[in-house]
């Protein structure tokens, strides 16, 4: 716990660098908070970058898109602590303006190759949108999949997921956004297709069961690749004869993709079930 002292030196502290060492480029925040006399395994602890970060928010909220470069700065150029106050900022960003700042977040994402970061920021300062305008958001960040940087893609796929397992009526409508990108497939396609369709089993397994019904009968070698490699191992008999069916008479086909995609699942199916 930060002792009331400390609170006060902080708070004062904070608001001199925003008045004095932002307007001259003077972006080191760390001048803050390093006389800070307690560390954590050898680090400033948590709390007190979250104190300083909230106080930084509430002095520049009325006018955040002022503050591009620090925010550029704290992400690249000041590791853990910079990350941990730019998600803090960018929480509150969003929240107030969230046309300029979600482009923003998505330029900085776009080169990120940490997942974890991504995560911070997708969790922590988007999310919270999709409280009241969900569909709308969602729109938004599914686009995000169209940036060529497969650790955001996890991310965004995993968010998609968590948000389907809080709110189980959005399942269809993120699987049908996917579902219509297999008709103009990106290098990611089938990869992401199959972590989202792959993770349904567990949130809706009868509407899992009815994406391998509805396209059962297909001979395009994207859909049956994401169709084969999301399946999971199927205990019971029925669906479990039901796919088998499928898979037997796509191994039958004259592409070389499907007959391998179908050969391949049915021997781990099959493998799975003994």
């Amino acid at each position: 716990m930060i002792s009331l002292d400390w609170k006060q030196r902080l708070k004062m502290d904070t608001e001199d660098f925003v008045s004095r060492k932002i307007p001259q480029g003077d972006f080191d925040i760390d001048i803050v908070y390093n006389a800070y006399p307690k560390r954590i395994d050898n680090k400033i602890p948590s709390e007190v970058i979250t104190f300083v970060a909230k106080i930084l928010a509430s002095k520049i909220a009325k006018n955040m898109d002022q503050y591009l470069n620090f925010y550029d700065y704290l992400w690249y150029k000041k590791g853990e602590n910079g990350k941990q106050i730019f998600v803090y900022l960018m929480k509150t960003a969003i929240h107030r303006k969230p046309a300029i700042f979600l482009d923003y977040v998505k330029k900085v994402l776009a080169t990120s190759k940490d997942v974890t970061d991504i995560n911070a920021v997708l969790n922590k300062a988007v999310v919270p949108l999709f409280k009241k305008e969900s569909k709308k958001y969602l729109d938004i960040i599914y686009n995000w999949l169209s940036l060529d940087n497969p650790d955001l893609h996890k991310s965004i796929i995993n968010l998609f997921i968590k948000v389907a397992k809080n709110d189980p009526t959005l399942l269809k409508y993120i699987f049908q956004k996917m579902e219509r990108g297999w008709l103009y497939p990106n290098p990611h396609t089938i990869k992401n297709s199959v972590q989202f369709l792959k993770a349904t089993y567990k949130i809706d397994a009868d509407f899992y069961f009815s994406v391998y019904d509805n396209y059962k009968g297909s001979r395009n070698p994207v859909f049956v690749e994401i169709l084969c490699h999301a399946l999971n191992p199927i205990s019971e008999p029925e669906p479990y004869n039901r796919i088998v069916g499928y898979l037997e008479n796509w191994q039958k086909s004259g592409n070389i993709r499907i007959k391998k995609a179908a050969a391949t699942s049915l021997k781990t199916m099959k493998k799975k079930s003994k």
